[in-house]
């Protein structure tokens, strides 16, 4: 029988709607399809195994960030449209120093529920001024431990 992990409040409180299963956008779907492809049998594909540039225009909503340390996600790569969406800057991108400074704190408890999980979430948010959906899917060298994440984010406009 499997378990599912309950979510923690912060997760309720910011996002509309939370599926493992899959996504409501194609372009993300799409996204989470080449993951889950490039993931086989192994439990998370590593960063080698993930090629954005397969996915053609939807890399544009792609991004890829790499842990580093305790407290901090270095971006690898994001697409055109993820980075006017996330402000991120060009030198030293780090998800710390988005612009968008709420997409960025849902980013991160994002990033750190897919790490505690090390499963792939997708995530819908409703706010005033911002609506939209992210992917976050883990990424790992030896397939034990996440060591980033691989996602994608579209606007609505509300």
């Amino acid at each position: 029988m499997t378990t599912l992990a309950l979510l923690p409040a912060s997760l309720k409180r910011l996002f509309a709607r939370i599926d493992a299963a899959g996504t409501s956008e194609h372009s993300l779907e799409m996204a989470l399809d080449h993951w889950r492809i490039r993931r086989g049998e192994r439990v998370f594909p590593s960063f080698s195994d993930v090629d954005v540039e397969q996915l053609g225009p939807l890399a544009s909503h792609l991004f890829i960030f790499e842990r580093r340390g305790k407290a901090e996600w270095n971006v690898r790569f994001v697409g055109d449209a993820a980075k006017t969406l996330l402000g991120a800057p060009a030198n030293e991108p780090t998800l710390a120093k988005l612009e968008n400074r709420r997409l960025a704190a849902r980013l991160r408890l994002l990033f750190g529920w897919v790490e505690e999980t090390g499963e792939a979430v997708s995530a819908t948010f409703i706010s005033p001024d911002q609506s939209g959906e992210i992917l976050v899917a883990p990424l790992g060298g030896d397939g034990q431990k996440v060591e980033g994440v691989y996602g994608g984010i579209v606007s609505h406009h509300p």
